[in-house]
């Protein structure tokens, strides 16, 4: 999402559906980061929070990937510090219907993969796979509920129309084709005013991290503003 992508010596290398995928170091500090509050409860927990961090962004950009796939563009994953990007040269027929349908396909894999696991709960529990938590949190309990919270709440995160998340893509792919020249602008401009906002609301609400990561977001959309000469 944010910042250079910049392979080491010292990354997880795998293939997912013939999709080469590489997972840096960065990523699994900055899951540990995130979660790092969940110690109080485990280390086990903090281990599976990093696991579900893992499996929700990989499918998230795999939402990406299948779809640029599917088009003819073969891609390539990277899991890094900011989160994931799915990467792949556009073809000659590229559109910005086709960009969008990409762009979206990844949190509608978060939001389908979240719907299946809101749908077979009931059965695992019955099963007693899952067991509920009756003075405190069960690891399988947490495992679902967590999965459900990334699917769904960082699914809608990424689609708030700011560059360059998800949402922001589609906003800019919708301004251009409305305004060829000004397109950009406006999706920057729009990109700024809503991270500004958003970084305002969870400073506070005492979601620092939030916080931190739209007013990152803001500044890079303010510089944008500033240094292109649309």
């Amino acid at each position: 999402m944010l910042g250079p992508v910049q392979p080491t010596p010292y990354d997880l290398q795998f293939s997912l559906l013939g999709i080469p995928v590489r997972v840096l170091p960065w990523f699994w500090l900055a899951a540990v980061v995130l979660g790092f509050s969940t110690l109080q409860i485990g280390p086990e927990f903090l281990l599976a929070w990093m696991g579900i961090v893992f499996a929700s962004i990989l499918v998230h950009e795999l939402g990406h990937a299948m779809v640029a796939s599917l088009f003819g563009y073969p891609p390539r994953i990277f899991l890094y510090h900011f989160g994931g990007l799915a990467m792949f040269t556009p073809g000659y027929n590229y559109t910005q219907g086709k960009s969008i349908l990409i762009t979206l396909a990844g949190p509608g894999m978060g939001f389908l993969a979240a719907g299946i696991i809101y749908l077979v709960r009931p059965s695992l529990v019955r099963a007693g796979i899952i067991s509920p938590p009756l003075q405190g949190w069960t690891l399988s309990w947490f495992i679902v509920e967590q999965l459900l919270y990334v699917n769904v709440f960082w699914g809608l995160i990424n689609l708030l129309p700011v560059l360059p998340l998800d949402g922001g893509q589609i906003c800019r792919d919708v301004c251009t084709s409305l305004n060829a020249r000004k397109g950009q602008r406006w999706a920057t401009t729009i990109a700024l005013v809503t991270a500004a906002g958003v970084a305002f609301l969870a400073i506070r609400q005492g979601q620092m991290y939030l916080g931190i990561l739209f007013g990152m977001m803001a500044f890079q959309n303010f510089e944008q503003l500033q240094q292109r000469n649309w």
